[in-house]
């Protein structure tokens, strides 16, 4: 009976942990930084505060740009490999810790859209690029 109760409480941990991805929710941009070369300033930057992203298993979005049928697809990268593809140093960015995970989204078109890259920061702030900017986002 003991056997049955833990394999019971195991496979409940396990959904409510499948139920809880980080990256799913609604999201804010709340400030930029800019650690390399970028596109554009703090000024064209500042006019994307407040813009809202939302990903759900079935849709993602960011401001009128939305992607429906999302693939999603999760990279861990440790420091040097995050620096060798976006030039950016987990410091800069507030991210601790020796590895961090990307998430790209894939439609059944191509996406190419503000969001479809999001860098895990922390479980409640993450980061998305465009244009050497990088975009941070607060979950609300």
């Amino acid at each position: 009976m003991r056997y049955i109760s833990l394999l019971l409480t195991l496979f409940l941990l396990s959904c409510s942990s499948d139920n809880s991805k980080w990256y799913q929710g609604h999201w804010q941009v709340t400030d930029a930084k800019f650690p390399g070369i970028s596109a554009m300033g703090m000024d064209d930057a500042k006019a994307w505060f407040g813009t809202k992203a939302s990903y759900t298993d079935t849709k993602v979005s960011f401001a009128d740009e939305v992607c429906d049928k999302p693939q999603f697809t999760l990279t861990t990268l440790v420091e040097a490999e995050f620096y060798s593809l976006y030039r950016a140093r987990f410091q800069q960015l507030g991210i601790t810790g020796e590895s961090t995970e990307i998430l790209t989204v894939g439609c059944p078109s191509d996406w190419v859209a503000p969001g479809a890259i999001l860098i895990k920061a922390e479980n409640n702030t993450a980061y998305t690029l465009w244009d050497g900017v990088f975009f941070k986002l607060d979950k609300v």
